[in-house]
């Protein structure tokens, strides 16, 4: 119970990663806070989490929108009497080099997963302060450092990301607040399987991206939700304003 008494505000909760990162924080003990703008997702992960018996909130919304992000920290703050845990994961990819992506697809990439990064901390940090202090944890990407062709509006949301992720860290760092980022590898969730899904060869492009990983697979959420609990619990109390790189090796290799 590394997260007891604890409450945790979580985006893109409904399915993959931010599933995984829900599910252990409630066994953990936390509430949580289950923001996602499916609500058929939200409402898979909702009826597992309302199985486990711990106190939780099911909201559907955008992370492009500020007053959702607002009215839904405001709705966990009445509901748990307070926010010690902000995780910032939702995000989308699109295809498209920087000659060939749109503008639109351009925009809409940066604003669901930098502007949602930035949503979560402006309406969040907030309630850390009455708190005495708390924990962000940023989902950023192993594109945060190392250039794929063919996604480029995806790279610089990440990358933006971990820079942002060091701006809060030293800003917040007095009033006890620590800001820190993960860096997932190849990781099997719903986006990934879309991209999968409309390369000419499904099974051939998974299985390149695992052949990708020294490690040999490609990762699961469960591996990215325990890197997580230790950046959330007092575990890391001495670490801010770092990225995690959790890839299976991918950028070591």
């Amino acid at each position: 119970m590394q997260l007891k008494n604890k409450v945790a505000f979580i985006t893109g909760a409904g399915a993959g990663i931010g599933q995984a990162i829900s599910l252990l924080f409630a066994l953990e003990g936390a509430a949580v806070t289950l923001f996602d703008i499916n609500q058929t997702y939200l409402d898979e992960t909702a009826k597992i989490i309302h199985g486990f018996g711990t106190d939780f909130l099911s909201i559907c919304g955008s992370v492009t929108s500020s007053s959702d992000i607002s009215s839904a920290i405001q709705a966990t703050e009445q509901a748990f009497g307070g926010l010690d845990i902000l995780i910032a994961n939702a995000g989308v990819a699109m295809r498209g080099s920087v000659v060939d992506m749109s503008e639109a697809d351009w925009n809409r990439v940066l604003d669901i997963n930098l502007g949602g990064v930035f949503r979560v901390s402006k309406y969040g940090i907030p309630c850390l302060l009455k708190r005495g202090g708390g924990s962000i944890i940023n989902l950023a990407s192993t594109q945060s450092f190392r250039g794929y062709p063919g996604w480029a509006g995806y790279a610089a949301s990440k990358g933006a990301i971990v820079a942002l992720t060091r701006q809060v860290a030293m800003e917040y760092s007095k009033q006890r607040i620590r800001c820190n980022a993960i860096a997932p590898g190849a990781v099997d969730t719903p986006m990934n399987a879309g991209v999968f899904g409309s390369a000419p060869d499904p099974a051939a492009e998974r299985q390149k991206w695992a052949d990708a990983t020294p490690l040999g697979r490609l990762g699961i959420g469960e591996d990215i939700a325990r890197a997580a609990l230790y950046l959330a619990s007092d575990d890391s109390s001495w670490v801010t304003g770092t990225c995690m790189v959790v890839d299976g090796g991918q950028l070591a290799g």
